[in-house]
């Protein structure tokens, strides 16, 4: 959709909430597909695709992006704002990515949901 409009230093940023949404503490298995609508499986084949993902609406990667993303941000994982050993980002600037990335202004958690 937009990865090539994001500077190399925000597509590191999305990359990074990838990698947090596959391998971090975030996300139970047992609700994973739920939430992202891809199993944890199908999201760390994007990421090992990094960065030649097709992240068109409709598709995997669009999915895969968008749900870390909003995710990360909004589900209530208890795991703090974003997970700073997986994101240095500040979730400030991961919401400015996101909305950047979406090519629209950041909304609410639920708002998100696709």
């Amino acid at each position: 959709m937009q990865l090539s409009k994001l500077t190399q230093a925000e597509r590191d940023i999305v990359q990074s909430c990838l990698r947090a949404a596959v391998e971090g503490p975030f996300f139970d298995d047992s609700e994973f597909h739920a939430i992202f609508g891809l199993s944890r499986n199908e999201l760390a084949d994007l990421l090992s695709r990094w960065p030649e993902i097709d992240d068109r609406e409709g598709t995997d990667g669009y999915l895969g992006i968008n749900s870390a993303l909003n995710n990360l941000l909004g589900y209530p994982h208890g795991q703090g704002a974003v997970g700073s050993q997986y994101v240095t980002a500040t979730p400030e600037e991961v919401s400015r990515v996101f909305a950047k990335w979406k090519g629209k202004p950041a909304r609410a958690y639920f708002e998100e949901l696709e």
